[in-house]
C-alpha cells in the first residue's frame, strides 16, 4: 500500500515541480542581484559591453541589480565553466562569444564544459571585428608595409592579444600564415594589458578589439594598419579592410553573445531575451557601441541564436585549423 501511494504521488509531485518552475519566471529576478560574468579583466571590449548594457538592462528588468563579475583566464574558459556550473535560475549570465563556444572547442584538447549541452542560449549581442595596429612612431602605414618590414627583420616580431583562443589570437596566427613570417604570439590576461605592452614597446603589434584600440588610434599613439576583415566596417570607417591594406587573404571577425546555464526555465529565458533585445534596440546603446566600433546584432529568438552557434562551431574549427593556432 505504501509503495502504491508513493507511485501515485510521484506524477503529482512532478507536475507540481514543473508548475513551480514555470511560475518562477513571474517572480524573477526578485530581490537577488544578477551577475554578468566576463572572461576578461576590466579595460577590454567585454568589460565595455557589459557596462554599456548593464544599466539599461537593469531598467528593463524592473530595477534589478546588475553586478559585473570579471573572471579572466584561459581564453574565457574559466568564466564559461563558472556559468555552466551555476544554478539554472537566471542570476548568472555569461557574456561570451565565438571564442568560448566555437574557437575554444577546436583549440583546446579538453574543455571543462560542453558548449552546447551545458548552456541555454539567449541572444547574440554584436559583431567583434579586430584591429591590427602598431605604435604611431613605427613608421608603418598598412599591412603591406608591415609584411615588408617583417621580411627585412625576421624573427624580431611579436603580436599582443587578450589571451589564447581569443579572436585576436586567431587573427595574429592567420597574419603569420598569410605573410609566411615567424611572428610570436604574446598572450595577456585581457585587452588593456596587451595594449600597454605595445605602447611601452615591449611588443611590436597589437591585435585588439575596437574598444581597446580606437581610443589610442584617435589619440595618435597607435597607427591602425587594417581591420581583420577583408572589407571595411561601417562602424569603423577610418580603418581600412585587409584588402585595401594589401593583404586580402586575412578575413576573420568574431561576435559576442549571452548564455546562462542549461535548463533555464523558459519564462526566465524569454524575459531575458526580450530585455536584451529591447536594450540593443535603444538608440543610446547603439550610438555608444558604434563609438567603440561595434554593431548591435541581436538574434531573432533564443532558438535562432542556438542554431547560429551550432552552425558556427565547424566554421571556426576550420579557421583554427587553417591558422595553425594551438593552445595547451
Amino acid at each position: 500500500m505504501i509503495r502504491r501511494r508513493t507511485l501515485l504521488a510521484a506524477p503529482l509531485a512532478l507536475a507540481t515541480s514543473r508548475h513551480a518552475i514555470a511560475q518562477s519566471g513571474a517572480a524573477w529576478p526578485g530581490g537577488r542581484p544578477i551577475r554578468i560574468v566576463v572572461g576578461f579583466p576590466p579595460g577590454g571590449s567585454g568589460d565595455f559591453l557589459a557596462r554599456t548594457l548593464s544599466e539599461p538592462l537593469a531598467r528593463e528588468l524592473g530595477g534589478a541589480t546588475i553586478i559585473m563579475d570579471n573572471r579572466p583566464g584561459a581564453g574565457s574558459n574559466i568564466a564559461a565553466e563558472h556559468v555552466a556550473r551555476s544554478d539554472a535560475d537566471g542570476y548568472t549570465i555569461l557574456l561570451g562569444g565565438n571564442f568560448t563556444h566555437a574557437v575554444n572547442p577546436a583549440m583546446y584538447r579538453r574543455l571543462p564544459f560542453d558548449p552546447i549541452n551545458d548552456f541555454t542560449p539567449i541572444t547574440r549581442i554584436s559583431d567583434l571585428p579586430l584591429i591590427i595596429a602598431v605604435r604611431a612612431d613605427a613608421g608603418i602605414n598598412n599591412l603591406a608595409e608591415l609584411a615588408a618590414r617583417m621580411r627585412a627583420q625576421p624573427g624580431r616580431w611579436n603580436y599582443a592579444t587578450p589571451g589564447i583562443g581569443t579572436p585576436s589570437h586567431l587573427v595574429g596566427a592567420k597574419l603569420a600564415k598569410v605573410t609566411n613570417e615567424d611572428i610570436t604570439h604574446v598572450p595577456f590576461r585581457g585587452g588593456a594589458p596587451s595594449l600597454q605592452a605595445v605602447l611601452a614597446g615591449d611588443v611590436q603589434i597589437l591585435v585588439g578589439t575596437p574598444p581597446v584600440a580606437l581610443p589610442q588610434i584617435r589619440a595618435g599613439t597607435l597607427k591602425a594598419l587594417s581591420l581583420s576583415t577583408r572589407l571595411p566596417s561601417p562602424a569603423i570607417p577610418d580603418v581600412l579592410g585587409s584588402e585595401a591594406a594589401g593583404l586580402p587573404a586575412l578575413d576573420i571577425t568574431g561576435w559576442w553573445g549571452i548564455w546562462t546555464a542549461a535548463r533555464l526555465p523558459t519564462p526566465i529565458r524569454d524575459r531575458l531575451f526580450a530585455a536584451f533585445r529591447a536594450v540593443l534596440a535603444q538608440q543610446a546603446v547603439q550610438t555608444r557601441m558604434a563609438q567603440e566600433g561595434l554593431q548591435a546584432l541581436p538574434s531573432e529568438s533564443p532558438e535562432e541564436f542556438g542554431r547560429f552557434v551550432q552552425a558556427e562551431i565547424p566554421v571556426w574549427a576550420q579557421i583554427v585549423k587553417d591558422a595553425g593556432a594551438t593552445a595547451d
